[in-house]
């Protein structure tokens, strides 16, 4: 094992990788990142400001100056933190609190990873009485197909972000190919709200146009050409907007289809039921107090419960937690209970991490006293 640490630490590449020289650049780097990003957000958005400075490799300063994102320092500060695990740290007994302080920094790069790849965001609205166990994205797209089939829909769909004009879409279940004209991910529809004989929409809809984009990236809603085949001499041109309710209908080989363009969808393990909404005004005021959710929580083969969400108690269940996010009112007067629907499988990641930190530093703290007291 000496022996293995001792090439290692000859390696010209390891030596280099693990400098406190990086070490200091990286921190300094972060430093900037969060403090630049931090200004930029009141002119840009959150949304903006996070894909800018902290979820991208590089981005351009001033039109053409590269500078380095965030993703690109913590890798670095990864690799430099491995390599000075294997060639800095001195393994002995009254070092343990180092050591164990150093893997705990080191777990929560592996935290912040799990997070960063295994969180989604979405949300759900429901009446009291109306029950789902699918959720939908804030600002995530997708096309979907379906048939409808006693009382029921069969359901293929594509994740529209990032599409291009000429891609083709395949729904091989019903014999459809969608070529894509043109795709915006924020854009205008216009029409005269009668069907036109040229292309076909859900609503009337005949002019699509590109619009900027917003900084609060859910009020963006995209919209697209396509043009679809079918069995036999099927080919029509499908207007498809984020904003229509309803979805565009294909006859095909004497089928109906439905097309439309929608929040992406994401099927949760269990049923969620909205018994009852609540909510307290404050006085003279349509401003609510707080408001808070009954739900019946049914998983896939269990037993249901009920459970009250309201704004400082959510509900968890195995790698979901479920807050209370906001009500609404339709334009008949009936409410309706928003939820925020987290799933992030490394939700207790940092919980150890932390815990790991704070023992090694302890246990070093510890050490320290024990050697100053065997000195006297």
């Amino acid at each position: 094992m000496n022996s293995f640490r001792k090439n290692l630490q000859r390696n010209p590449a390891i030596k280099f990788c693990a400098s406190i020289k990086i070490t200091l650049v990286c921190l300094v780097l972060l430093f900037i990142l969060t403090l630049w990003g931090t200004i930029d957000q009141v002119s840009h958005g959150l949304y903006l400001a996070q894909q800018k400075f902290f979820y991208s490799f590089f981005f351009t300063f001033a039109g053409f100056i590269p500078f380095p994102g965030a993703q690109l320092v913590l890798w670095v500060f990864f690799v430099n933190l491995v390599c000075a695990a294997l060639v800095r740290l001195v393994y002995k007994r009254d070092q343990a609190g180092i050591i164990v302080t150093h893997f705990g920094l080191l777990l929560f790069f592996v935290a912040a990873f799990v997070t960063y790849h295994g969180t989604g965001e979405s949300h759900i609205t429901l009446r009291e009485g109306e029950g789902t166990n699918v959720s939908q994205s804030y600002h995530d797209w997708e096309l979907a197909a379906w048939t409808e089939k006693d009382n029921a829909q069969d359901v293929a769909a594509y994740d529209s972000n990032g599409l291009r004009p000429n891609d083709r879409l395949a729904f091989p279940e019903y014999g459809l190919t969608a070529a894509v004209g043109h795709y915006y991910p924020n854009a205008g529809a216009y029409g005269t709200g009668k069907p036109s004989a040229d292309v076909l929409s859900a609503s009337g809809i005949q002019t699509i146009k590109e619009a900027p984009l917003d900084k609060e990236p859910e009020k963006n809603i995209p919209g697209g050409l396509l043009t679809v085949r079918g069995a036999g001499p099927l080919e029509v041109s499908v207007l498809v907007y984020g904003g229509e309710e309803e979805a565009a209908k294909i006859t095909s080989g004497g089928k109906t289809y439905f097309m439309q363009l929608r929040r992406k969808r994401s099927p949760l393990p269990f049923i969620l039921k909205l018994k009852e909404f609540t909510a307290e005004w404050y006085p003279n005021t349509e401003i609510a107090r707080s408001y808070k959710s009954l739900v019946e929580i049914t998983p896939a083969g269990n037993g249901s419960r009920e459970v009250l969400i309201s704004m400082n108690k959510p509900l968890r269940y195995k790698d979901f937690t479920i807050y209370q996010s906001s009500y609404g009112k339709d334009q008949f007067g009936r409410e309706s209970s928003t939820l925020a629907v987290v799933k992030n499988a490394g939700r207790v990641l940092p919980y150890v991490a932390s815990f790991v930190t704070f023992a090694g530093l302890a246990l070093h703290f510890l050490l320290m006293a024990f050697r100053a007291k065997l000195k006297h």
